[in-house]
């Protein structure tokens, strides 16, 4: 393969940081702007979660916690792309590319920020 035809993407670490600062960027526009509970599954799939978790004999009702991934089960059955470590409630990502691209395109008009900001090699 020719120098010329391969690609060049960012190095490693470069592409880690890129990731790392794209996270932060996302963590602080969501909580500037109040739009987590898009990240979040509906009050009645949560309380199906809930259910589910305490009807396991995995869950820890004194700590409210899961035996099988250590979780705390109020804070994992509320995110929309998590999932139980046994298969008994899975996450609900049918619509999540959508909101993650309108929560993408909101940073970048906002923050100036987006995903090939800092697209270089080191």
């Amino acid at each position: 393969m020719s120098e010329q035809s391969e690609q060049k993407y960012p190095s490693f670490l470069q592409q880690g940081k890129n990731l790392a600062q794209f996270s932060w960027d996302l963590i602080k526009h969501l909580q500037q702007n109040q739009n987590h509970t898009r990240l979040f599954v509906s009050d009645e799939t949560y309380n199906e979660r809930i259910m589910t978790c305490r009807g396991c004999d995995k869950y820890e009702e004194l700590e409210n916690r899961c035996r099988e991934c250590g979780c705390y089960i109020p804070a994992k059955a509320k995110i929309i792309l998590d999932s139980c470590p046994l298969n008994k409630w899975k996450e609900e990502n049918s619509n999540w590319e959508n909101i993650f691209q309108e929560i993408v395109t909101e940073i970048s008009q906002t923050d100036n920020i987006g995903l090939d900001k800092d697209q270089k090699t080191e």
